[in-house]
């Protein structure tokens, strides 16, 4: 559906071997290694988000100023300008999360919570930033033409990859618990 540009594979093995001297860490303990990668994964897909509302800001903000209606940029018209200022304030507080993030797990070993905050604020906020462009663009966010469309595409999988919503819900209600 979206993000052709990477590449995603499933890859498994079944009966593999590795010699002793060949083996990474220690033994029995992959699926930990696993969970602590996921962190830098998690913030990696919160900065891709970051990314994207950043290009679709930019495209928002380019249609607004040259599309007209009643001889007015959209721009100009109220509903935009508070859809656009409810945008970059939200926007705004995705960024700052994730570089919150980004420096806690620069200082500590886990940073779950902070990285799973970001991780979901971000990328389920891609999604909305994405829908609103859409539809800010009516019928022009459809077309392949414009980038919204495959912009649209992309984001869709942003709640999945590296734990979906819910498991970043789990986690910080878990962290915030446990504390």
């Amino acid at each position: 559906m979206g993000t052709h540009s990477s590449d995603l594979a499933e890859l498994g093995f079944d009966d593999v071997r590795v010699p002793l001297g060949n083996l990474v860490g220690e033994a029995g303990r992959g699926f930990g290694y696993i969970m602590e990668l996921f962190q830098g994964e998690r913030l990696v897909l919160a900065s891709f988000a970051n990314g994207i509302m950043q290009a679709l800001w930019e495209e928002i903000l380019q249609y607004g100023k040259t599309r007209q209606v009643f001889g007015q940029q959209i721009v100009q018209h109220q509903y935009w300008r508070h859809r656009l200022a409810d945008m970059l304030a939200q926007m705004e507080a995705a960024r700052q999360l994730t570089y919150y993030a980004c420096d806690r797990l620069n200082r500590t070993a886990s940073a779950q919570q902070e990285v799973s905050m970001a991780k979901l604020y971000a990328c389920e906020l891609v999604k909305r930033v994405a829908e609103t462009a859409l539809q800010l663009h009516g019928g022009y966010g459809y077309m392949e033409e414009y980038p919204i469309a495959r912009f649209y595409r992309d984001v869709a999988a942003f709640g999945i990859g590296a734990g979906t919503s819910e498991v970043m819900r789990e986690i910080i209600a878990k962290e915030a618990i446990d504390r």
